[in-house]
């Protein structure tokens, strides 16, 4: 008997809190600093959506994962299912795919009748959980995206606009002119998945002309906001270049290592590709010589410098200084740099004399062309042998 009270008396707990859980509700009006303040007062629906918020970059607040984190817990501990729904999220980027499903599976049943209820936020829970989780129902995902959008909430308006543009054959009309209204409405929200959805779709051609320049500058705003997914797609646009966007080796390695210092495994992986000795911006920040480039500097202001720290004429000499600047224009294809690292190693000015990666660097320099490289090879061919 006493089991059977003390479990009718948490039903009726359970069900009160889901009464009180269910007069809160996301609307257009609600600001981040309103949503941060509720939050802090104690209210679980406020605690799970700022998680939410810190995760995904919503109304223009930066990423703080760890900030995350803490709020979902908090908000799962009330009991509320946006916590165990975004803690889903911070799974999968950890690359704990049990956990999240587990997580995942654990949240839907409360967001399913909240959702039915008519909570934006709620609904477009509910269409991620049905877009990426086994078994998946990618109509019923649409379904829930498109109901939230046409309530108001940015993330879904981004998320189904990025659709709108690409299609899904079979389920989703392509249609990109309701694509990009979709996410112009949601970027005037300032939606981080709104301005990181458009700056893919340029870089990808997908609803829209393939345009590298305008892709960088929605990721500029994207990264700002401390995104390592924008900081990784600008870095590689930017070590890559094209017709449209200048190469521009410094400022890539910046924003990938940006990246890598919040544990991007493919900005480090690329940053390996690209022979980065691994040094972080936190050490760069703290190095005791400026043997590093100003990552707002073009790669050709670089070789400028390191010309004129080679040289001695504009700034002293230093050639230590002046191959740490070429070295990673080097290993980035500047055939010019790769010329001068290669006589640096050749003569050991700035670095440790070694006449094989002499031979390796002025190789480099004159398979891409440079006919002073070239020349340096057949001049100095004894020393090769």
């Amino acid at each position: 008997m006493y089991t059977l009270k003390k479990n009718f008396s948490l039903i009726i707990h359970l069900f009160l809190c889901q009464l009180c859980l269910g007069q809160e509700t996301w609307s257009p009006s609600l600001t981040y600093d309103q949503i941060a303040l509720k939050a802090k007062e104690g209210s679980p629906y406020h605690m799970g959506l700022l998680g939410i918020f810190l995760r995904s970059g919503e109304a223009g607040c930066s990423v703080n994962l760890d900030a995350a984190e803490q709020w979902s817990k908090a908000a799962l501990k009330k009991g509320h299912p946006f916590g165990s729904y975004n803690l889903a999220n911070l799974a999968m980027l950890k690359g704990d795919f049990a956990e999240a499903t587990r997580l995942y599976q654990d949240a839907a049943l409360l967001l399913q009748r909240r959702a039915s209820e008519g909570d934006p936020v709620a609904m477009y829970c509910m269409g991620e959980i049905d877009f990426q989780v086994l078994p998946t129902n990618v109509s019923r995902a649409l379904d829930w995206f498109q109901k939230s959008a046409d309530a108001g909430y940015p993330q879904a308006q981004a998320t189904i606009g990025a659709l709108y543009l690409k299609g899904l054959p079979g389920i989703l009309d392509r249609e990109p002119d309701k694509g990009v209204a979709l996410l112009s409405e949601a970027v005037r929200a300032k939606s981080l998945t709104a301005r990181f959805n458009l700056g893919m779709a340029y870089y990808n051609g997908d609803g829209v002309n393939q345009d590298s320049l305008k892709a960088a500058q929605w990721l500029k705003v994207a990264e700002k906001q401390n995104f390592a997914e924008a900081q990784y797609v600008l870095g590689r646009l930017l070590t890559e270049g094209d017709d449209k966007l200048p190469k521009n080796l410094n400022q890539g390695r910046y924003y990938l290592r940006k990246a890598a210092d919040q544990n991007h495994k493919l900005a480090k992986s690329y940053l390996e590709k690209l022979g980065d000795e691994g040094s972080s911006l936190s050490a760069q920040a703290t190095a005791s010589q400026s043997s590093f480039a100003n990552p707002t500097m073009k790669d050709e202001e670089i070789m400028q410098l390191a010309r004129k720290y080679y040289t001695g004429i504009g700034k002293p000499k230093d050639y230590e200084k002046a191959f740490n600047l070429l070295l990673p224009l080097a290993k980035g294809g500047y055939p010019e740099a790769a010329r001068m690292v290669g006589l640096m190693k050749l003569s050991g000015r700035g670095t440790n004399k070694n006449t094989a990666d002499a031979k390796q660097w002025l190789s480099v320099a004159a398979q891409k062309g440079d006919e002073s490289a070239k020349k340096m090879l057949e001049q100095y061919g004894s020393l090769f042998r």
